[in-house]
């Protein structure tokens, strides 16, 4: 069995994950200057992640479901595995499947690094997203 604090921050990463597939960024999860790593892209900083993230979902028709399939907790380390699909405006399906690591200081999340397949995302929602300057 894990110690308290490796089961709060499992329970964290999974709320954290079903939260940005809503599209919302809880302040209560997250430290006071998270960073983000997206494939292709870089480390970015939480004004930028949260343009993708709103990019996103301008471009669903539908409500994305992300769904959690699997969670490895070590100490301050979270490893995600999910799901997401969603129906985009120009009737594309979107069907990804991801691989977020969450690195947590104090409870809270730091860094974010999120693996996806890129080529999907690529033909997918790619020319819908304007690519963010990295931080």
């Amino acid at each position: 069995m894990s110690d308290p604090q490796t089961e709060a921050n499992r329970a964290s990463a999974r709320r954290f994950i079903e939260q940005v597939g809503r599209g919302i960024l809880d302040d209560s999860l997250l430290g006071d200057d998270p960073k983000w790593w997206v494939p292709g892209i870089g480390t970015i900083d939480r004004p930028t992640f949260e343009g993708f993230v709103r990019g996103f979902h301008d471009a669903c028709a539908t409500p994305p479901d992300m769904k959690v399939t699997g969670i490895t907790a070590d100490a301050d380390r979270v490893a995600v595995e999910a799901t997401c699909q969603a129906q985009l405006r120009d009737g594309t399906q979107y069907d990804n499947s991801y691989h977020f690591l969450l690195v947590f200081e104090d409870g809270k999340i730091v860094l974010a690094k999120e693996y996806n397949d890129t080529r999907h995302s690529a033909e997918t929602v790619g020319a819908m997203l304007v690519r963010q300057p990295t931080a």
